[in-house]
């Protein structure tokens, strides 16, 4: 599971900015061990956070493999992850983006429309993002009105009746 995005190194001291990507800031606590993704794919590698603080709607992490803004720099564009089976349970009715990513969506009656390729994060609801099978990009907002049925043990999400939701 991705829990942060690392957008850039912060001062000279192997600091990284990050997007935090998880509701809960408790998560990225001294101590946590992580996989760090590097920008552009590859094999992730383990690491440690000495700290984190929250600077705006951002943060600041230091890990204990990043000595400095160079090794930092090299950083820039990749995430930092925890494995899945450590995530803590969620409340019932809330999901991880990547239980999410690879559902079979169908409309209303039950018939395909795509799959699931992302959730992207906004202030008022999150957006699902639908690769449907004719080949559209199709954005459904986060909100019961839109997804009426999320079944992780079947693989499906089911969308509900809001007019002009696959227009």
């Amino acid at each position: 599971m991705t829990l942060a995005a690392i957008l850039a190194p912060w001062g000279i001291r192997g600091e990284v900015k990050v997007d935090l990507l998880s509701d809960d800031p408790e998560r990225l606590r001294p101590g946590l061990e992580v996989w760090v993704a590097p920008p552009g794919g590859g094999p992730a590698r383990p690491d440690t956070v000495e700290w984190a603080r929250p600077h705006g709607r951002f943060w600041r992490v230091k890990l204990a493999g990043c000595p400095d803004r160079t090794a930092a720099e090299a950083l820039r564009g990749g995430r930092l992850q925890v494995p899945e089976d450590r995530v803590p349970p969620l409340p019932e009715g809330r999901y991880y983006v990547f239980q999410l990513v690879g559902l079979r969506v169908l409309d209303p009656a039950g018939r395909p429309v795509g799959r699931v390729r992302d959730v992207l994060r906004y202030p008022a609801n999150d957006v699902i993002v639908v690769d449907a099978d004719d080949g559209r990009e199709v954005l459904v907002p986060a909100i019961r009105q839109a997804v009426a049925e999320i079944d992780l043990a079947a693989g499906r999400l089911v969308l509900g009746e809001l007019p002009g939701l696959l227009d």
